[in-house]
C-alpha cells in the first residue's frame, strides 16, 4: 500500500517546463516576467521567457518548437528596426504533457492588445496546453466592466458601479449613482492605476467623458461610487489557494493605492469571510493565479469587503518583496517566503494544471 501511494505522488508531482509568454510596453513594464524566470530556475524548472511580437511555433514530431527573440533580465526584448537585424533565439521545445504555459502580455494595457496573440494562446489550449490564465479568464478581467458584470451575476459585493452609455451619458450614469460626489470614473482597459479618475462634481464629469470619447468614440467608461478608505487589499491566489496578502495604503494626496504609482504594501492578514469571498472572486473568472483586489468593509469579520476586480496577470513583485521580509503571522511559517516559488511549486502537482 506504501507503494502505490508513493507511485501516485510522484505520478502527481512531476517536474515541468515552464514557458512564459510575455510583452513589455511602457504603460505596464514586463517586471514579473524575469523575476518568475529566475525563481523558477532555481527550482530546476527549465523556463522560457518569451516576447510575444514576433514569437512563432512549428511543429517537430510529437513537440513544438517556439521561437522568440531575446529577452533581456530587464524584460525587454531584443526586436529587429530598420537599421538593425536580430537573430531569434535557439528554439524551445516544448508539449502539453510537460509545459505549462503562463500568458503575461495578453491582457496588455495597449486597447485590447494584439489579437495574434490571443488567438496564439487559443491555439495552444486547443492542442491541450495548461495556461495560467486561460483566455476565457483573461478575456473578463482585461475589461472592468466584463469583471463588474461577472461579479454581479455571482452576487459578489462590488461598490455601486453603472456604465457610461454614450458621450452625453454623463447625467444619466451620475444619477443611477445618486448624484453622489465625489465619484471614481475609470476606463474599462487599463491597469497600474492608470485610466482611474477622481470626479467631484456633474461638471466635472461631463468634461471628462467628452474629453475620453474624443480621444476614442469607442472608449468603455464606468463611474463608481466612492468608498472611502485609507488602503485597499490584494489578494493571491493560486490554483484554489490563498498564498499571500498585502495592504496598500492609500497614497499621500491622491486616492489610488496602486504599487505602480508609490503606494508603499505591508502583510496583511486576513479574516475568515474575506478568505471565503477573495476565493469565491477568484473562481467566478475562473482564474488559475489572480491577484483579487477589495477594499475591507467596517465590519471585517461578519461583511463582505467590497471588490474592485480582479487581476489575471497580478505583478508579483510587491508581495514577493513583502512576504519574504515578513514574519508577522504569516500564512506559511518561517522567514524569507517566496511566493512566486510557493505558486511555481503548486504546479508540480499536475491535479492543478486542469483546474479553475
Amino acid at each position: 500500500m506504501d507503494k502505490f501511494s508513493s507511485f501516485i505522488t510522484e505520478a502527481k508531482d512531476k517536474p515541468y517546463k515552464l514557458v512564459i509568454l510575455s510583452h513589455d510596453d511602457p504603460l505596464d513594464p514586463n517586471e514579473t516576467g524575469p523575476m518568475v524566470r529566475k525563481k523558477a530556475s532555481e527550482l530546476g524548472i527549465k523556463v522560457y521567457l518569451a516576447e510575444f511580437t514576433g514569437m512563432y511555433m512549428e511543429n517537430k514530431g510529437k513537440d513544438q518548437l517556439l521561437y522568440s527573440f531575446p529577452v533581456g533580465d530587464d524584460g525587454k526584448a531584443e526586436l529587429p528596426s530598420i537599421k538593425d537585424d536580430v537573430e531569434y533565439d535557439k528554439p524551445f521545445r516544448m508539449n502539453p504533457e510537460d509545459t505549462l504555459i503562463m500568458a503575461r502580455g495578453i491582457g496588455s494595457t495597449v486597447k485590447s492588445g494584439n489579437l495574434s496573440w490571443r488567438v496564439s494562446c487559443l491555439n495552444l489550449e486547443s492542442q491541450g496546453y495548461t495556461l495560467i490564465n486561460s483566455i476565457k479568464c483573461h478575456d473578463i478581467c482585461k475589461n472592468k466592466w466584463h469583471n463588474q458584470v461577472v461579479f454581479q451575476r455571482n452576487d459578489i459585493r462590488t461598490p455601486n458601479t453603472v456604465l457610461v452609455r454614450h458621450a452625453e451619458g454623463a447625467g444619466e450614469a451620475a444619477e443611477r449613482l445618486g448624484n453622489k460626489f465625489p465619484m471614481i470614473l475609470k476606463t474599462a482597459v487599463g491597469s497600474r492605476g492608470v485610466g482611474v479618475i477622481w470626479i467631484e462634481s456633474l461638471k466635472s464629469l461631463h468634461s471628462v467623458i467628452q474629453l475620453l470619447h474624443r480621444e476614442d468614440e469607442y472608449v468603455d467608461v464606468i463611474l463608481q461610487e466612492y468608498i472611502k478608505t485609507n488602503y485597499d487589499v490584494r489578494v493571491i491566489v493560486a490554483a484554489g489557494q490563498i498564498l499571500g496578502a498585502i495592504k496598500r495604503p492609500v497614497i499621500a494626496n491622491d486616492f489610488r493605492s496602486n504599487v505602480s504609482q508609490g503606494s508603499e504594501p505591508e502583510s496583511h492578514e486576513l479574516t475568515e469571510r474575506e478568505k471565503q469571498e477573495s476565493l469565491r472572486a477568484a473562481e467566478s473568472v475562473e482564474g488559475q493565479v489572480v491577484g483579487v483586489d477589495f477594499i475591507s468593509a467596517k465590519n471585517r469579520d461578519k461583511e463582505s469587503p467590497y471588490f474592485i476586480e480582479v487581476n489575471s496577470t497580478p505583478g508579483l513583485m510587491g508581495i514577493e518583496a513583502v512576504l519574504s521580509k515578513s514574519v508577522a503571522k504569516p500564512l506559511i511559517k518561517g522567514q524569507n517566503r517566496s511566493i512566486t516559488k510557493e505558486i511555481l511549486k503548486l504546479y508540480m502537482n499536475r491535479d492543478n494544471w486542469h483546474c479553475s
